[in-house]
C-alpha cells in the first residue's frame, strides 16, 4: 500500500473497471492488441521505433538523476485543440519537445538542473527555456512554475537539493520510491473519488521511477528490485491506442464529447474510468502475454514496457490514429 485508505493503481483499475458506466474492456480487443505485440516479440519485447533521437544526457551525467526528475516533473499536458498549433521545439512535439527545450537550456548554460534556480524560476524565464519553433507556446506555463517552485523548495528543504537523496532512502525499491514521491511532492498525487472510494492512478509518480529504471538500464540510480510492480502510466494517449485495437470502448455519449472537443474535468467520473480502465486493460494484456512467452521461456515485459510500446506505437501509427479522438483534461497530472 502506498498511501492508507486509497487504492493502489492495479487495485484502483480493477475497482474502476467493474463501476464503469462510459468506458468498458472488450476481450477480443486485448486478443487483437496482444497478437499485434507479439509481432515484435524477439527474446524480448522490441519497442517501436518513433524515429526521435534520444534528446537525453548520458548516463553518466553527474546530474543525470535530476535531469530525469525535473522532466518528469514538467511531463504533463502537451495537447492542442484539434486544428489548433502545436508547441514543438526543434521540429519535436510533447515530452520530446519538452526533452529538447530541457537539453538546448543546459547547452546555453542555463542551471535548469538545480534546484536553487528552479525553485525561484519565473514564468518569462521558463518561457524563454520553453521557446517554441511558433507562435504556439507550452500550455499550462503558470502551473508549470508553480511545480518547479514547490518540487525545488522541497529538495532543498528535505533532500539536499537532490533527487539522488530520494533514491538512496529507496533503496533499490520502486515501491518505496512511489511511496516518497507521493508522499513528499503532492504534486505528484494523482488521486481521485470514485464511487466513494479513494483510488490512485500515479501516472507521473510512477513513469518517474519507470524512466529512471529505463535511462539507467537497470542499474546504478536505475536498479530497482520490484519494478514490476508498478502499472502503466495513465494518460490520455495510451487509450487512444486501447479504443484503436477494440480493447477499450467508450459510451455514445462520452465519445460524442471527445469527438468536439469537450474539456472533461480532473476527477470526473467520464476521465477517471478513461484512465482507469487503461490501467485494468494493460494488466489483463500483461497476463495474456505472460502465459503465452512462459511457455516460449522469453522474458516476460512489465507494465512499463508494455506502456511504453503503445505510447510508442501511437507515435508511429499516428496517422491511422486520427480517427480515435483522445480526452482532453487541463491538468498537472499527465
Amino acid at each position: 500500500m502506498v498511501r492508507e485508505g486509497v487504492l493502489p493503481p492495479a487495485e484502483s483499475g480493477d475497482f474502476i473497471t467493474k463501476n464503469a458506466k462510459h468506458v468498458k474492456i472488450h476481450e477480443e480487443g486485448l486478443q487483437k492488441l496482444c497478437e499485434e505485440m507479439f509481432k515484435s516479440v524477439t527474446d524480448k519485447l522490441e519497442i517501436p521505433d518513433t524515429g526521435a533521437d534520444p534528446i537525453h544526457p548520458k548516463k553518466d551525467h553527474e546530474k543525470a538523476a535530476d535531469w530525469v526528475f525535473v522532466c518528469d516533473a514538467l511531463n504533463f499536458c502537451f495537447w492542442s485543440y484539434t486544428g489548433a498549433p502545436k508547441w514543438t521545439v526543434d521540429g519535436h512535439s510533447g515530452y520530446y519537445a519538452l526533452e529538447a527545450a530541457l537539453a538546448r537550456a543546459i547547452k546555453s548554460g542555463v542551471d535548469i538542473l538545480n534546484p536553487k534556480y528552479y525553485s525561484t524560476i519565473t514564468k518569462e524565464q521558463l518561457l524563454i527555456i520553453m521557446k517554441g519553433d511558433n507562435e504556439a507556446t507550452i500550455p499550462l506555463a503558470d502551473e508549470r512554475v508553480s511545480v518547479l517552485h514547490k518540487v525545488g523548495k522541497i529538495l532543498l528543504d528535505r533532500y539536499n537539493g537532490t533527487f539522488e537523496t530520494c533514491l538512496k532512502e529507496a533503496n533499490k525499491s520502486a515501491v518505496k520510491l512511489l511511496e516518497i514521491i507521493v508522499d513528499n511532492f503532492p504534486c505528484f498525487r494523482d488521486e481521485a473519488t470514485y464511487k466513494g472510494q479513494k483510488v490512485a492512478l500515479y501516472k507521473r509518480a510512477q513513469i518517474l521511477v519507470a524512466d529512471l529504471w529505463n535511462f539507467f538500464g537497470g542499474t546504478g540510480w536505475g536498479e530497482f528490485t520490484d519494478i514490476d510492480q508498478l502499472t502503466m502510466f495513465a494518460d490520455y494517449r495510451v487509450p487512444q491506442v486501447l479504443v484503436y485495437f477494440g480493447a477499450l470502448s467508450y459510451s455514445d455519449e462520452l465519445m460524442e464529447k471527445l469527438k468536439n472537443d469537450v474539456l472533461l474535468p480532473s476527477g470526473s467520473e467520464e476521465e477517471v474510468e478513461i484512465r482507469g480502465c487503461s490501467i485494468h486493460a494493460v494488466e489483463l494484456l500483461k497476463k495474456r502475454i505472460e502465459g503465452k512467452l512462459l511457455r516460449q521461456k522469453t522474458e516476460v515485459p512489465n507494465s512499463s514496457l508494455i506502456d511504453y510500446y503503445l505510447w510508442c506505437y501511437r507515435r508511429k501509427y499516428a496517422d491511422e490514429m486520427e480517427s480515435i479522438p483522445f480526452h482532453k483534461t487541463l491538468g498537472i497530472y499527465y
